[in-house]
Parts: structure tokens; sequence; C-alpha cells
């Protein structure tokens, strides 16, 4: 009898405490709303109060941890990383991203390159590690993570132009950080570096990856006359998503380049010059408002899981480990305000999001999937770098969150007004670049007239 009330009182507990957490799930919902209020008040971003809230429920009070979790935790943050992508894709405009492209690439080869440089030599001379193994912690780190940069640029409500390139710089440099991560892993095994296999990859990865996003786009609007005859079809487009981001993945592919491609395709597809015998096959309105506030709604939803689960994991094992990780963020985010300086010549670009642009380089997803590798393969500070890496993850989250509503004080935003005001020899240089590529241009479309 005490046996069998003993087990009656241990079930009603897990009851309470399942009751407990679903509640806490519905005001959280209703608290995100708040902060989303708050923001527009304060400009304090919801991003870093719910990474806090997720901080207060693991590492602080242990009212939950991510190793209860298990698998699930690991694939609705992939999916939450899958439909932001999807989402960013499906509201960016086709002409914003033709005349973002170039500064976009620039800017994303150049400084994950100057924060692999950084991180390597800090590394290096702070805690002895190897060349080698400081790099490949530089390339885990050399990323920005879209799950950051989407929602805050929206929030921003940035011009289309730099708000397109801090996008497509995030979803390149997933793909950078995980091929030199990798490869630079297999060399520190093997002690042999394959830059030709290295560069087959990145090419792979990226080319790949987007033809098979536009491929699998163009098949879906062939398909959705068919599928609209079935009831409940709104979310057959993110379970279409879902499969072509797996098969992505199983090839090797970079899935997120994959996700903002396959978005960019069907929120432009009716402005894309096709033959129209194809263009007669396709739907009219594939995505209706509707559906995009119901897809925005989702975003808002799967936000508010994936910070919490981050706050959640970040580690605070080690005070020692955190003021390195505050060093490193240090040394990247002056690097970049050098670097946005330089990089970014864009005479169409003003100050204020040029400041914006040089605080956006929150670390995410990326950084944290890629930080359990190295132990993975048996190097001995592995648990070091992850650690490092968790702590790197939350304080550039941290100073990101930070610096943005600090950038509209009128004290600090003198500096950046300062800062970035035009230099006359370089907005020159810019100048003739850009006539260039217009007169060249010109000069194509003359040719093919005088071919014809």
């Amino acid at each position: 009898m005490l046996a069998t009330a003993m087990c009656v009182q241990c079930n009603r507990k897990k009851l309470i405490i399942m009751e407990i957490t679903i509640i806490c799930i519905g005001l959280l919902y209703f608290f995100s709303h708040y902060l989303t209020i708050l923001y527009q008040k304060t400009r304090i971003p919801d991003v870093l109060i719910l990474i806090f809230v997720g901080i207060l429920i693991g590492p602080v009070f242990h009212l939950a941890s991510i190793d209860s979790l298990g698998m699930l935790g690991q694939v609705l943050t992939s999916v939450a990383l899958i439909i932001i992508l999807f989402e960013g894709g499906l509201n960016m405009e086709l002409s914003s991203i033709g005349g973002s492209m170039r500064t976009a690439s620039k800017l994303t080869v150049s400084f994950f390159f100057i924060t692999a440089i950084i991180v390597g030599v800090l590394l290096h001379y702070m805690l002895h590690y190897s060349w080698l193994l400081s790099f490949i912690t530089g390339f885990i780190l050399g990323g920005t993570s879209s799950a950051v940069v989407l929602p805050m640029v929206r929030l921003l409500r940035m011009s289309d132009k730099p708000s397109t390139v801090l996008v497509l710089e995030s979803a390149l440099t997933d793909v950078l950080c995980i091929v030199f991560a990798i490869s630079f892993l297999g060399s520190y095994s093997t002690g042999v570096v394959e830059l030709g296999k290295i560069a087959g990859s990145l090419i792979s990865s990226l080319v790949l990856a987007s033809a098979l996003g536009v491929g699998a786009a163009y098949v879906w609007l062939r398909l959705m006359n068919w599928i609209k005859t079935f009831p409940n079809t709104q979310f057959t487009t993110f379970a279409f998503m879902f499969i072509v981001y797996g098969m992505a993945e199983y090839f090797g592919f970079s899935g997120a380049i994959t996700a903002l491609a396959f978005g960019i395709v069907l929120g432009n597809y009716s402005k894309i010059h096709l033959p129209e015998k194809i263009k007669s096959k396709l739907p009219d309105g594939i995505i209706t408002e509707l559906e995009r506030k119901l897809y925005s709604e989702i975003v808002f939803l799967l936000k508010i899981y994936f910070f919490v689960y981050l706050g959640m994991a970040i580690p605070f094992e080690s005070s020692y480990f955190f003021i390195i990780a505050a060093a490193l963020v240090g040394a990247i985010y002056l690097a970049r305000l050098v670097s946005t300086r330089f990089l970014v010549r864009d005479t169409d670009i003003t100050w204020e999001d040029k400041s914006v642009m040089s605080a956006m380089v929150p670390k995410g997803l990326a950084a944290a999937v890629l930080a359990g590798l190295p132990l993975q393969y048996g190097i001995p500070e592995g648990s070091e770098i992850q650690i490092i890496v968790y702590n790197v993850v939350f304080v550039s989250i941290l100073t990101t969150s930070v610096l943005i509503p600090l950038i509209r004080t009128r004290f600090i935003s003198r500096f950046y007004r300062v800062f970035f005001r035009p230099i006359p020899k370089l907005e020159k240089i810019a100048m003739i670049g850009k006539n260039n590529d217009a007169t060249s241009g010109t000069e194509s479309v003359v040719n093919q007239n005088d071919e014809v």
C-alpha cells in the first residue's frame, strides 16, 4: 500500500510539472509579443531577453536542460533555421539581390577570413594551441547567424540593399564555416591540407545547393495546381521544403542555401522572365497574403523556442574561458567596424545602415553545431573549444543586442556618423566601378543587338 501511494504521489508530481510547463509555454508566447512592443519603445531586442530567459531556465535555476530534450531539441532548432531562411527568402526582392550580391560576396569572404585570422592568432598566443587548431576554431566562428540576423533586420526596418547584404552574408558564411572547419579537421587528422578538395567542396556546396533550391521551386510550382485541389494544403510548402533541405544535407550540400534559394524563387517567380510556354503552366499567386502572415507567425513562434533553447545550452563552467570569449568577441567587433568602413563603400547605403552592418556579427547555430566536432575527432582540447565557442555565441549575441539600440542614441550616433562619413577618394573609386559595370552592361546589350 505504501509503495502504491508513493507511486501515485510521484505520478502526480510529474503531472503538476507538465501542467506548469504547458502554462509557461503559453505565458512565454504572450511575453514575446510584449517584448516586440518593448523593442519599439526601448530598442532592446527581444532576442537578448529570450536568451536570458533560457539562461534562467537552464544554467541558473536548472528547471530544464537541453539533455532532457534530446534529439527533439536539435530537430526543432534545425526546423527553426530552415523556416526562418525560407521566409526570409520569400520576402526578398530579386532586384535587391542582384544589386547586393557584389557587396555581400566581398564582405562575406573578406570578413570570414579576417575573423578566422583574429581568432587563430589570439587562441595561439593566449591558450598556446597549435596554429592549425587555432585556425580551425576561427573557421568555426567565422560566420554570422541567420536565425539572429533575419529577425533583427526585420525589426530594424533597414533599407533593401543593406538588409539583403546581411541576409546573404549569414547564409553564405554557414557554407564557408562548414566546409573549412570540416576540411581542416580532416587535415588535422591526416596532416595534409588538400586545397583542391576544399575548393571543390565549397563550389559544389554553393552552386549545387542553389541549383537544387531553384529546381525544387520550379517542380513545386508545377505541382501546385494539383496540390491545391486537396484540402488543408497551407503547410504543404513547408513539408516539401523539409524534404528538399534534407536531400541537400544528405548529399553534402548546404541546406541553408537551398532553403533560401527555394524561398527566393517562390517569392519572385512572377517577376522572372520565362518563356510563355513555361509560364502558362505555373500557378498565379502561389503564396497568398494570408499564407505569408501565417508563415510570419510560425517564424515568430519558432524564434521564441530557438533563443530560449540557445540560452539553455550556454555553459558557465569557467570564468576564464568566458573572459577569453569576451576578448575574441571584442577583437572581432572592432575588426568588423573597420572592415565595414572600407569594404562597404556603396554610396546608396546610409551611415545608419552601415552602423548596423558593423554591429551585426552574432554567432549562432552553425558555430554551436560545429563546436562539438573537435571533441568528436578526439582532439584533447576539444571540450575547451566547445565551451569557448558557446560562450562566444552568447557574448556576440549580447554585444549585437546592446550595440543596436546604442547606435540610435545621440552620443554614440555622432561617432558612427563621423566614422562612416564619405572618403572622397574611396567614393570616387566606388562610383568609377559602378560606371564601368553599367558601361560594360550597355556594351554587351549593344553587341547583342548588332549580332541580331
